[in-house]
């Protein structure tokens, strides 16, 4: 009788033993319905991870990405992520009020239409008058010197003019000679000493003139009567208390009209800086002012303000349009005043006028009437 051999002893003859567990998955196992079934997944130990953690419940990978953080990791980034600074941004600088007034150095038309600029125009105006006083007043000290240095060099602009030259280069060769001469050696101060007797003396005089320059070196000094001396020296003794005296009362009448001339001009200063048209009209009052003061005729502040404002076209026409349109104000008030009080007139029934009713329709008729009529 022949041995029957079955598809499992096939396998495991094919199969060698150590490789057979290995090998065999779980789903390639033969399933045969005479034998019975039989477990051929390898035992696995607690220590070492199961493999089906890494797969889902189809026997695929799971993606690592998707992988959720632990509570202790997200505490810790929490913790290691730094909080972002919050620094305080510019300071926004604030609006400068609007000026109400406008500036006095625009014409007195111009000044007509402030009112009507936007208030943010009128603030911007007011910042650049205020940048441009601070500027005047800065430079105030510079503009004093160059008028003062303009003063001083004026009287010598002919002779600058006549050698091709302008006023700071012939202030450098005057200041140039200035530290020659106190610093310069004795041939440099021979050299230049005789260049300027060439061009300014015998230039000038002639040959008289080393004469005179000799003359002067060697020190002659002019005679003196000492009888004439003596009596001169009397006199000026004499004359001392009442020179004294004169200096005194020259000096007083100095500091009154410095006085006078300070206490005028803060007057001055502060009606014009009062009044509206003050800058506008300053040399008109001026004139105004001169001409009285040469004549003997007193003019006070105010009225030479108001002569100076119809003298002054721009001021007039101002105050002028002012006086078309009050005017015309007035004049449609007291219209408006008549008008309502005729309305009111001739609506109005009479103060002491019966109001007796009437007996018949003849009798209303006449009263309505006279009521009508007046």
């Amino acid at each position: 009788m022949e041995d029957t051999t079955t598809i499992r002893d096939s396998l495991e003859s094919a199969i060698p033993e150590d490789d057979a567990t290995e090998a065999l998955a779980p789903d390639s196992v033969v399933e045969s319905e005479s034998q019975p079934e039989l477990d051929l997944q390898p035992t696995e130990s607690a220590s070492e991870p199961t493999k089906s953690e890494g797969r889902d419940t189809k026997g695929r990978f799971k993606s690592k990405e998707a992988k959720p953080a632990t509570p202790t990791e997200t505490a810790s980034e929490a913790i290691a992520e730094p909080t972002p600074s919050i620094q305080p941004g510019p300071k926004a600088e604030p609006k400068a009020a609007p000026q109400e007034r406008a500036p006095a150095s625009w014409r007195p038309d111009a000044r007509e239409h402030w009112a009507s600029l936007p208030a943010e125009v009128r603030a911007e105006v007011a910042r650049r008058e205020r940048e441009m006083q601070t500027t005047l007043q800065e430079t105030a000290e510079a503009r004093r010197f160059s008028e003062q240095l303009g003063k001083v060099i004026a009287p010598y602009e002919a002779f600058i003019r006549a050698e091709n030259s302008n006023a700071l280069q012939a202030i450098d060769n005057l200041m140039g000679t200035a530290a020659r001469l106190r610093t310069g050696t004795a041939p440099e101060l021979a050299q230049l000493m005789a260049g300027m007797v060439k061009q300014f003396g015998v230039g000038r005089f002639g040959q008289p003139f080393i004469e005179a320059l000799d003359s002067a070196l060697v020190g002659e000094v002019p005679r003196v009567d000492p009888q004439q001396a003596q009596l001169q020296q009397a006199i000026q003794q004499q004359l001392a208390p009442v020179q004294q005296f004169m200096s005194q009362f020259q000096q007083a009448q100095v500091a009154q009209q410095q006085r006078a001339q300070e206490q005028a001009a803060s007057e001055v200063s502060q009606f014009i800086e009062r009044a509206e048209f003050g800058e506008d009209v300053r040399e008109e009052m001026a004139d105004l002012l001169e001409v009285a003061q040469r004549r003997g005729r007193e003019l006070s502040l105010a009225d030479a303000y108001r002569q100076a404002c119809l003298v002054n076209p721009r001021v007039r026409s101002v105050l002028e349009a002012r006086a078309k349109q009050k005017g015309a104000q007035q004049l449609m008030g007291a219209a408006q005043k008549a008008k309502a009080a005729a309305v009111s007139v001739s609506g109005a029934p009479a103060m002491g006028a019966p109001k007796a009713d009437p007996a018949d329709v003849r009798s209303a008729i006449e009263a309505a009437i006279a009521i009508n009529s007046r």
